[in-house]
């Protein structure tokens, strides 16, 4: 079998965020698992190609990230439709809605969606009306470099981004489902003074004024914690792990996910997780995580407290989380993604 599958996330700035990692992992462990196969990466001519399939690894409502024409079955991984769910708070202009009316007509004329959630697959079956047998949830995998972090690796970092000893830790983007201005004001009302707030992403630190990233940067200034508040901007991949580890909780202040990567990440790497209860998160998390509700005034603030104030129930987080993470793996992604490629090759 053949697959062509687009390697346009990784020559974008997606290609540091999830939608890099899920392209990335996904194409090694094809190629790993099924070197009978022929797996052909390409940003261009993806129907010039002597294949079997087309698979694109990401869709944007917003952008022409699809072919209008399609010769061969083709297979799109639709993440979320954030966007489109929330569209009071993702304004997408004039240009946008053309190119969502393009994008929306391509992707009724694909084969097969995949997608990462129960709950992102209800969404494309609401709001596009896409028949719910043809989407296919695969879950995404956590990046496994150390079955336990290495002490060396947890000392250099800790030194190299002069951590404070306590901290809590989020990872990701600040668009507005992530409520990171959510989080900075839970986290200014906390009663413990030696707990400090590490944010770790590239938009942390850009000098491109976003609106988003200006809300942050005065929430900051006006916090009357504002020295424990640190912006660390991009931290290479091989950096995370000790991070993680290093952390006394990982924070997913989320309104709404299509899925949760970074609480995947975390409970891999032995740090307890206090996640918003929205969207996907709670089927990644399940039990093994400490919920809040994002609408509930101090229900965040009240949970970092808690877990401050019961050792144990953080020790109890960190084994249910080890536990509910090897649940989830690229190989069992990839796996599930050729059941795809094999049954849609078939009808062909």
């Amino acid at each position: 079998m053949k697959v062509v599958i687009s390697l346009k996330p990784l020559k974008s700035a997606s290609k540091t965020r999830g939608i890099g990692v899920y392209t990335r992992e996904l194409i090694r462990t094809l190629q790993e698992l099924y070197p009978q196969d022929d797996f052909i990466p390409t940003t261009h001519d993806y129907y010039h190609q002597e294949a079997d399939l087309v698979h694109f690894p990401f869709f944007d409502p917003f952008f022409l990230t699809l072919p209008l024409r399609k010769s061969k079955p083709t297979i799109v991984t639709v993440h979320d439709l954030i966007p489109l769910k929330f569209p009071q708070h993702f304004p997408k202009g004039f240009r946008g809605t053309l190119k969502w009316w393009l994008q929306r007509h391509s992707l009724k004329q694909v084969d097969h969606i995949i997608t990462d959630s129960l709950s992102s697959q209800q969404d494309i079956h609401q709001l596009l009306g896409f028949p719910q047998k043809k989407i296919s949830v695969i879950p995404l995998g956590p990046n496994i470099r150390y079955s336990r972090v290495p002490k060396q690796l947890k000392a250099n970092v800790a030194q190299e981004y002069n951590l404070p000893k306590k901290y809590l830790l989020y990872v990701g983007d600040i668009n507005w489902n992530k409520n990171i201005p959510g989080l900075i004001k839970e986290f200014s009302q906390l009663k413990n003074r030696r707990l400090h707030l590490v944010l770790v992403g590239g938009v942390f630190q850009q000098a491109k004024m976003i609106p988003e990233l200006k809300e942050v940067l005065q929430l900051i200034d006006q916090s009357p914690v504002k020295d424990r508040i640190h912006r660390l901007g991009f931290v290479p991949s091989h950096h995370l792990p000790a991070l993680y580890a290093l952390a006394f909780a990982y924070v997913q202040p989320s309104w709404y996910e299509g899925f949760g990567l970074p609480i995947l990440e975390a409970m891999e790497h032995r740090c307890p997780v206090i996640t918003s209860n929205q969207g996907s998160l709670p089927e990644v998390g399940e039990q093994a995580v400490l919920y809040f509700d994002p609408h509930k005034p101090d229900d965040l603030a009240q949970k970092i407290e808690y877990l401050l104030d019961h050792p144990q129930k953080r020790r109890d987080l960190i084994d249910l989380g080890k536990q509910q993470a090897k649940k989830f793996s690229w190989k069992l992604t990839a796996q599930k993604t050729y059941e795809v490629y094999q049954k849609l090759a078939h009808q062909s």
